[in-house]
């Protein structure tokens, strides 16, 4: 089984995260209305079961936010009040969890079942367990909303602990790849740990030896149903892509992934303004998708080490090495000679946390 992470166009996500940041600044006198201001989304639509969001939406809720209470800590106070009971089925399966590294497995596994807007990806590190959270990917998102979203996964995640284990169970020590705001004494005292700034990525470590725990609500049978259904929901969403999903699965087919968009309108059957304005609806573009594609076919091809980068250049349909070079900075915050050493020390250090039956291993970490 490998990770699986959704494509942030499809509204596939119930509104959790979106309900309790409403909830907790409706207590601080802020309307509902302004809070989903621009998401397509009202106060009764939270209240509806089959209600469907995307990250993009989440994206446009925690915006509106920052700029009707621009205050630090409030991303904190919406992370500690997330529950695992508060994300479902995903979160009831990992409150169920017979141990704290099965949990971190799950987790990761199962992560495209939640609007996060950074990837996680459960590694070990000196004896430590430990989260690491977008690896690069937030550097796409604006200052302001990039912080508030890692303050708030990283405050969701100590709760998630807590959860588990108890509130006596804390991080050991916190990671962050941005120098450090104004108000970093507030770090310390939400995550209950020691906080270091301008790493070179986003980091939370937990001690090794909770690996082990059993935590208080464990039940393997119940585990096991809702894994099962967190497969078929997880199915379902892979399956609904949606039309902006369709359009990046159509372009990776093509020969040529740096097609424009006039060859993909003419594959739909349509011009180019109406591809453009169905992309618009769903919060994206023709250009956006295109770079997704293009960095997608270009970390395929940096894994493998007869591939120089002039080639790969030309693969992906850029006009030289420069050009791409730049873009894969872009995507990624690393060169493509940086992302292929990670990938070779990764290969030569395998992920820690595999399944292992009788005659093969199947790792856990993304490919």
């Amino acid at each position: 089984m490998s990770q699986r992470i959704t494509p942030p166009w499809g509204r596939h996500y119930p509104p959790y995260q979106i309900t309790a940041l409403v909830r907790l600044l409706q207590r601080k006198d802020v309307p509902a209305g302004a809070v989903l201001a621009g998401t397509g989304l009202d106060a009764a639509a939270l209240d509806d079961v089959a209600c469907r969001t995307s990250v993009l939406q989440h994206l446009a809720v925690w915006r509106n936010a920052l700029e009707l209470r621009a205050v630090p800590g409030l991303s904190f106070e919406l992370g500690r009040g997330l529950h695992l009971p508060d994300h479902g089925t995903y979160g009831l399966m990992l409150l169920s969890c017979e141990s704290v590294d099965d949990y971190f497995r799950r987790a990761e596994t199962y992560q495209g079942l939640v609007a996060n807007a950074l990837a996680l990806e459960a590694r070990t590190d000196g004896g430590d367990a430990l989260w690491v959270l977008g690896d690069g990917g937030d550097r796409e998102l604006p200052d302001g909303l990039r912080i508030f979203v890692l303050e708030q996964q990283f405050a969701q995640l100590v709760t998630q602990l807590h959860d588990l284990l108890g509130p006596e169970v804390r991080p050991t020590l916190a990671r962050f790849a941005y120098p450090a705001p104004a108000h970093r004494a507030m770090y310390a005292e939400q995550l209950q740990c020691p906080c270091i700034f301008g790493w070179h990525r986003n980091e939370l470590h937990f001690g090794g030896e909770l690996l082990s725990m059993r935590p208080r609500l464990a039940n393997a049978f119940t585990a096991a149903v809702l894994q099962s259904a967190c497969e078929g929901l997880l199915a379902e969403v892979e399956e609904s892509p949606g039309f902006a999903g369709k359009v990046y699965q159509a372009l990776r087919l093509l020969p040529d992934p740096g097609a424009g968009m006039k060859a993909m309108a003419s594959t739909f059957k349509m011009n180019e303004r109406t591809l453009r304005r169905r992309l618009a609806r769903e919060g994206t573009s023709f250009s956006n998708i295109a770079d997704q594609v293009r960095h997608s076919v270009a970390t395929q091809h940096l894994q493998r080490p007869d591939a120089s980068v002039e080639q790969i250049a030309l693969i992906t349909g850029f006009s030289d090495s420069a050009n791409f070079r730049r873009a894969f900075l872009r995507w990624t915050g690393m060169t493509p000679a940086q992302f292929r050493r990670q990938h070779q020390e990764r290969r030569a250090h395998p992920h820690p946390w595999t399944l292992r039956g009788e005659n093969a291993s199947v790792s856990l970490a993304a490919p």
